[in-house]
């Protein structure tokens, strides 16, 4: 990294792994095929299953997430999240966010960042919704689509939602 004075910068991605309860209005969905002998079939799914699951194929699957029952991933593809917080940092926030009993888990596959953004990763894109004329429909498959006069539907997988409240996602900087 170019400006190595800043603690905050990290020349690499994390992806990590949680544990996943289907039941839940707040899971994700993997919208491919897992492979041979890598089924699942319970409504829990462990981050170690799911972290053997990516070591075992070579690849991290994309998936869809949802809150509150509803994708959180704009456009019509699924996507890969990677964190680009620094490791010890995303380490300290894990262990506290688990503590609240909230969705993160602390396996994960870290990456150089540089590497990455030669094969397509982005920072994702914060906006609000509210203040945002931009009409948003709703895709044959449950897609969130934003209006492509306020955003190109190539680039729609990097908008997030920034709604200020309980939790501000915004520490974790998104990829």
């Amino acid at each position: 990294m170019k400006n190595n004075i800043r603690f905050d910068l990290s020349d690499y991605l994390i992806h990590f792994f949680r544990d996943v309860n289907l039941e839940t209005g707040s899971h994700i969905y993997l919208p491919e095929h897992c492979g041979f002998n890598n089924q699942h079939h319970a409504c829990f799914i462990d981050a170690k299953y799911l972290l053997r699951l990516s070591l075992r194929s070579h690849k991290i699957f994309s998936s869809w997430s949802y809150r509150n029952g509803q994708r959180t991933v704009y456009g019509d593809s699924p996507v890969v999240c990677f964190t680009d917080m620094p490791i010890a940092a995303y380490l300290e926030t894990g262990v506290r966010r688990l503590e609240r009993n909230e969705k993160i888990g602390l396996y994960a596959i870290v990456l150089p960042k540089e590497q990455k953004f030669n094969y397509g990763a982005r920072p994702v894109i914060y906006g609000l919704d509210q203040h945002n004329n931009a009409r948003c429909s709703q895709g044959r498959n449950e897609e969130r689509i934003l209006d492509e006069t306020a955003l190109p539907l190539i680039e729609q997988y990097r908008y997030v939602t920034y709604v200020p409240g309980k939790i501000d996602w915004t520490h974790e900087r998104e990829w």
